[in-house]
């Protein structure tokens, strides 16, 4: 039987250098996370009811040294051979950037319907609107994920 619970990534799981370097327009992998054996991933947790209700939230807020880095963020499931498999959401980083501590700020995050099983990934992609650079230690990634382990 499979325990089902709430759990969350953050930069430490989804962004793999210490900085990234970015070009205007391409598609760029920050960082992956490969699903252990005996565990099945869906980003996301519990269902939409509203803002002010939603239980899953999402807030990314990725910078430089010093200002914040504009783009589209994609959360894809991709196979263990790295091959895309579905993009599972997109988002501009001004809408993820809402609110650090309030999360009834920041943007709803249901459970989407695929989970991600075991050797399989799940990939967080940026896609800028500058060429630069991202850097982890400045960037700050909060994405409520639901975990079935066995």
């Amino acid at each position: 039987m499979a325990e089902i619970f709430r759990s969350a990534f953050t930069q430490a799981n989804l962004i793999s250098a210490a900085t990234v370097a970015t070009i205007a327009g391409n598609p760029i992998k920050l960082g992956e996370y490969v699903v252990p054996a005996g565990e099945l991933v869906s980003v996301g947790y519990g269902t939409l009811n509203g803002q002010q209700n939603a239980t899953g939230r999402i807030y990314v807020d990725l910078q430089n040294a010093t200002v914040p880095v504009e783009g589209l963020v994609r959360i894809s499931a991709f196979s263990p051979q790295d091959r895309p498999k579905e993009i599972l959401r997109e988002y501009r980083t001004e809408t993820l950037r809402q609110n650090l501590t309030d999360r009834t700020k920041q943007v709803p995050f249901e459970e989407h319907q695929l989970a991600v099983s075991e050797d399989k990934k799940i990939v967080l992609e940026f896609i800028p609107d500058a060429t630069g650079i991202v850097d982890k230690s400045k960037s700050k990634i909060l994405m409520d994920i639901t975990k079935q382990v066995f």
